[in-house]
């Protein structure tokens, strides 16, 4: 369901940011350093997989709770896991998210302009919504929205929306099925095989 990860990853070229930067800037920002990154080295990312992959990896992950967003997908799994278990699902749903869906990102990061909206910050200022409207060449805008909080001095998202589907909440049922079917180390060791997609929708 590349059509969920394809804006997303389209939007989320983001640095490291600290919470004296407004969620929304960061956002931005950091859109404008991944599409100028793309722009700059496209060939060689084409020709050099693993070393996009890299990129991603330094830029794009930095900006996610990892560990939250881990623990909110397994949900109530995550409270009998082990702390080794839950080291390697982090891991491995990490890499899943980067080996499935990079490619995208490196084929399509032109395709879109993204209009922001003014953030959404909670009263007390420790979790935002930065919401923006995607505008396409070839396709209806589409609607997104990131889910960010305030950790260690830094915003960082837990969770993302597009077009009222959340990524959290998509995915924890489809691993839910796969816990309950054969058990949680077991869904780990397929994710870590790459035989359990880090999407909605895709198994």
């Amino acid at each position: 369901m590349k059509k969920f990860w394809l804006p997303l990853l389209l939007v989320l070229g983001l640095g490291t940011a600290h919470a004296a930067t407004a969620p929304d800037v960061v956002v931005k920002e950091g859109t404008d350093k991944m599409r100028a990154l793309i722009s700059a080295n496209h060939v060689a990312y084409k020709a050099n997989k693993p070393k996009f992959y890299a990129v991603v990896d330094e830029v794009l992950v930095p900006l996610f709770d990892v560990r939250y967003v881990s623990q909110l997908v397994l949900g109530k799994s995550w409270k009998t896991a082990t702390e080794d278990q839950r080291a390697r699902f982090q891991n491995a749903f990490k890499s899943a998210l980067i080996r499935n869906y990079a490619d995208a990102l490196l084929e399509n990061y032109d395709l879109v302009e993204v209009n922001f909206q003014p953030v959404r910050l909670t009263p007390d200022a420790t979790d935002a919504t930065v919401k923006c409207t995607l505008n396409r060449k070839n396709g209806p805008p589409v609607q997104l929205a990131f889910a960010m909080r305030e950790v260690d001095g830094a915003w960082k998202i837990y969770d993302t929306t597009i077009e009222n589907l959340s990524l959290v909440t998509s995915i924890r049922s489809q691993y839910a099925v796969e816990v309950k079917k054969n058990g949680l180390e077991a869904l780990i060791q397929r994710v870590e095989a790459g035989q359990v997609a880090a999407d909605p929708g895709k198994s």
